[in-house]
């Protein structure tokens, strides 16, 4: 017998997709953890845990993990002693890729031109001359930090709208290089390109090297005009000498769709200038459960017939 342990987060599975995980064999055996306490109790005879909510809580009880697919693009986070300890498959889940591109352009444009300051003055019943809105030239040249799957369909969106893109990685791919005009990666500094930026893209993980990556002095290396957009993790960006920045009137603006911590009610970051902040929604559609289960269920199979699964990450690669 093959067991599964499904632990999604916020959203149990649906009851189809339990029942179609159940029918890819027939020593298959399926197990929803709705709470810390199952997924324990679960944890010693489980083969396969499919999302990570009690993974770090579920890992010291384990006695044959083989795989662990996880339900995030980044899995950095789930780094543990216990992880590296037990060494499973690791799996990561990019079929939002293109969603979080698309997501980050769109953001990167209603900075640009003002769609923020628009609506604002919408609410208040103005009809303001194009004079107020402070309008930013139409970028020549972005750089993507990260050159994964959300960096490379970025790219692509980019360089349709004849946006010229650096691409910024640590180890070197052909994919990489052929998704961008120009990549950056070995011996080569990307800060002594950020003066050529007018978009600069962050799809990074979380790590070590990458906490507060953009602290205050990349921030103001870039140009007065420059507008910031993360979407990967929110601690890559130093929040406050962001808001110091913005509120000093350098950089032409910016947008995260991750904080690190998130805002209270009363934070400054909330009324900050020429800032536009999503609150995690890159990744989210109204098919974002139809196209996670029918990859989860492709997965699943391709373990069953003994196929290579996609997404691979080395663990010993994610410190």
């Amino acid at each position: 017998m093959i067991k599964l342990l499904l632990m999604y987060g916020d959203e149990s599975p649906s009851l189809p997709h339990v029942e179609r995980l159940k029918g890819l064999g027939k020593d298959v055996c399926v197990v929803v953890a709705d709470s810390e306490d199952v997924a324990i109790q679960h944890a010693e005879d489980t083969d396969i845990i499919i999302g990570h909510r009690y993974l770090r809580q579920t890992l010291p009880h384990t006695q044959r993990l083989k795989w662990v697919q996880s339900t995030a693009a980044g899995p950095h986070h789930l780094l543990s002693p216990e992880l590296c300890r037990i060494n499973p498959v690791l799996t990561r889940c990019t079929v939002f890729s293109d969603i979080v591109a698309w997501h980050a352009f769109t953001l990167a444009l209603a900075v640009i031109r003002r769609i923020p300051e628009a609506n604002q003055m919408q609410q208040q019943g103005i009809w303001a001359h194009p004079s107020c809105f402070d309008l930013l030239p139409f970028p020549q040249t972005a750089m993507i930090l990260g050159v994964g799957c959300i960096g490379k369909e970025l790219a692509r969106i980019l360089r349709s709208n004849k946006i010229t893109v650096l691409g910024v990685t640590q180890k070197y791919s052909l994919a990489a290089e052929s998704a961008c005009d120009e990549l950056l990666c070995g011996d080569i500094d990307w800060r002594d390109h950020l003066q050529r930026v007018d978009l600069c893209f962050i799809t990074l993980p979380l790590t070590k090297t990458t906490t507060h990556l953009f602290d205050e002095t990349v921030l103001q290396t870039l140009p007065q005009h420059a507008v910031v957009i993360n979407v990967g993790r929110g601690g890559v960006v130093d929040t406050g000498a962001l808001i110091k920045l913005l509120r000093k009137g350098h950089l032409g603006g910016a947008a995260l769709d991750v904080v690190d911590p998130v805002p209270l009610p009363n934070d400054l970051i909330w009324n900050t200038p020429r800032l536009l902040i999503t609150p995690k929604i890159a990744a989210f559609h109204p098919e974002y459960r139809k196209k996670l289960e029918l990859f989860i269920e492709n997965q699943v199979e391709r373990y069953l017939n003994s196929e290579t699964l996609l997404d691979i990450i080395t663990i010993n690669n994610l410190a």
